[in-house]
């Protein structure tokens, strides 16, 4: 018998791939158009009562964590509860590497995706424009202390954890259950990358999707990869408050 950890198919003994991955990414879907659906109805129906639209900033909050929340929800209860599995089968175990290696990891990531991004868009004339992840950033930041606050914890926490679980630990396995590292890896790289609706940002999502799988496969535990993730968003957090306080 394969021994948790070792000569794994995939990153880790764990049977989150076919039906079940596909049949768990579907319910992260539902779970996460559903709470959209949701604050929709009830901003028409907050017009239609006349009491006004909510506050920018705490709806962007909402809806950032909330999606983020209910991808967690639909993974414990779709795919864990359903098959009798716990979260060290999607990656949330301790790693089989030093984390210290994370002090090298980090900045080598996110400047390997800096440098992408330069190769990639500066021949074809496109400036670091803002896009709509930056925007829901600068409506975090003019939400006022606590809104800001709460939104850093989202986008520094609550975000990585669910987006890890999601592309690292159910996405990845199941490609590497059928393709090998290399084309594994970069298959869910490129998904995470795509799934972000962030052209300008292509390059940089890439590397860093790419790498996040490499370390899920190195670390054999998303754990690290969380961490990289959270520093990344924080960082871009900071850099949007900063720009927009300029």
């Amino acid at each position: 018998m394969t021994q948790p950890g070792t000569g794994a198919p995939g990153l880790w003994t764990t049977p989150v791939r076919g039906r079940a991955a596909l049949s768990a990414l579907a319910w992260v879907v539902v779970y996460m158009t559903g709470l959209v659906v949701v604050v929709v109805l009830g901003l028409l129906g907050a017009r239609a009562a006349g009491t006004g639209r909510p506050d920018t900033a705490l709806l962007a909050l909402v809806v950032l964590a909330g999606t983020a929340v209910a991808a967690l929800v639909a993974v414990r209860v779709h795919l864990l509860r359903r098959r009798g599995l716990g979260w060290a089968d999607v990656g949330l175990r301790r790693p089989a590497r030093s984390p210290l290696h994370l002090l090298w990891q980090i900045p080598a990531v996110m400047l390997a995706g800096a440098v992408a991004s330069m190769v990639v868009l500066l021949p074809l004339g496109v400036g670091p424009e803002a896009d709509a992840g930056d925007e829901a950033i600068a409506e975090l930041a003019l939400g006022g202390p606590l809104i800001a606050v709460l939104g850093l914890l989202a986008v520094a926490v609550i975000v990585p954890v669910a987006e890890e679980v999601i592309f690292r630990g159910i996405v990845l396995p199941a490609l590497r259950a059928r393709l090998t590292a290399v084309p594994g890896i970069a298959v869910a790289g490129a998904v995470f990358a795509a799934v972000h609706l962030l052209p300008p940002a292509l390059p940089y999502l890439l590397v860093v999707g790419i790498s996040l799988g490499i370390m899920a496969q190195w670390y054999r535990s998303i754990v690290p990869g969380i961490v990289l993730h959270g520093v990344n968003n924080a960082v871009v957090f900071g850099a949007v408050v900063a720009a927009g306080a300029a």
